[in-house]
């Protein structure tokens, strides 16, 4: 018989952890952008890779980087590649990159660069991924928002984080702990001394779960929750065909929008800012669903900021707005002192692009499908 020895055995123990591993955590640091860019433009000018990955290539891009930002060992030049591809920017094996890492690179500021951040890490994450080694089947952050949302505190401790970090969630067919085995995995983090020797990784963790929607990470990283203004849109009902995160990622993108196109977050036929205002969809976000049309479900064009009541009449099809010019139009059953009020406004051009009103198409022949309108 034969036995290993305690190194080897501890070694093995832990493969399965979170393994966040970052050489630049700055997200809007020049360090993180540059890196990042040299990265595409590698993958751009190498198409061969999205074929077949080569290791000279690989070991190419290293030295590439290594110039801009020299490094005492090929180790930190290789974790800050990688780092991209656990956070979601960068296929493994180089294959190429989601549509948003380069929408990332072109952001005009932080917060718009830290909204894009925000989808790429919730939709692209796998932190068990590198450059060699292929798992984005595995969505730790899909699977730690899950467990959230089925708590009934709606929060996770620090040392639950923890204990978060060391679950092959790949188990756990439900996607998701339940609180007797997030108990469980909290006292084996502690007896096996997991904080303090992956410290650096946890900080890591902790400070990148800033940028999920919805998510505040509380003073001294002591727990996590749902921000009490985005609370509502959570409820209790997990199995919700509706995506809640991807949702206000997209409800954020058309708040920053209005505050570009008009300086604050105002309702886009009255132009008037308000409590309450609506993110309200054109293409309804159920038939996006049904019809397997994600990215639709979720697109900030296929949505406009109303308030209230306009919301209301214009999710009933009651009123719509030409996709060419944004003019209301309004069907027979709208109380006519809404019509008076409203009828010498229009959702201006300069919202009208290209997305918006092939989603206002659809809206526009919905609501014509009602018959009586008045024109």
């Amino acid at each position: 018989m034969e036995f290993k020895n305690k190194k080897t055995s501890t070694t093995q123990n832990y493969e399965r952890y979170w393994k966040l591993t970052v050489e630049y955590s700055d997200i809007n640091g020049h360090q993180f952008i540059d890196t990042l860019k040299v990265i595409v433009k590698f993958i751009d000018d190498h198409p061969s890779l999205e074929k077949k990955y080569e290791s000279k290539l690989y070991q190419k891009l290293q030295k590439n980087i290594n110039k801009i930002f020299p490094k005492s060992d090929q180790a930190s030049t290789r974790k800050s590649i990688n780092q991209f591809v656990k956070l979601g920017f960068i296929l493994p094996k180089l294959k190429g990159y989601h549509d948003e890492t380069k929408k990332f690179i072109k952001s005009k500021n932080d917060e718009e660069r830290k909204l894009i951040f925000s989808e790429i890490y919730y939709k692209y994450a796998s932190l068990s991924s590198s450059v060699t080694k292929d798992k984005t089947k595995i969505k730790q952050i899909n699977f730690l928002l899950k467990t959230l949302m089925f708590k009934s505190e709606k929060k996770l401790t620090k040392q639950e984080i923890i204990g978060l970090m060391t679950t092959d969630i790949s188990l756990y067919k439900k996607g998701y702990l339940n609180s007797k085995e997030l108990f469980s995995k909290k006292n084996l983090s502690k007896v096996i001394d997991f904080e303090s020797r992956k410290y650096n990784q946890i900080n890591y963790f902790m400070n990148f779960l800033q940028y999920v929607p919805g998510i505040q990470v509380k003073e001294n990283k002591s727990e996590i929750c749902y921000i009490e203004d985005e609370f509502d849109t959570i409820k209790d009902e997990v199995k919700l065909s509706r995506d809640q995160t991807l949702f206000r990622i997209m409800k954020e993108k058309v708040k920053a929008e209005s505050i570009e196109m008009y300086g604050d977050v105002v309702c886009y036929l009255t132009k008037k800012p308000q409590k309450g205002l609506v993110v309200s969809h054109i293409w309804p976000l159920q038939y996006a669903l049904d019809s397997g049309y994600i990215d639709s479900a979720y697109n900030p064009n296929n949505a406009l900021l109303l308030e209230p009541n306009i919301d209301a009449y214009f999710d009933k099809f009651d009123i719509t707005f030409n996709k060419d010019d944004g003019i209301p139009k309004f069907n027979d059953n709208v109380h006519q002192g809404f019509i008076e009020t409203h009828k010498n406004m229009c959702i201006e051009e300069k919202l009208l692009n290209k997305e918006r009103e092939g989603y206002l198409d659809i809206h526009n022949n919905n609501f014509i499908d009602k018959k009586n309108y008045i024109n």
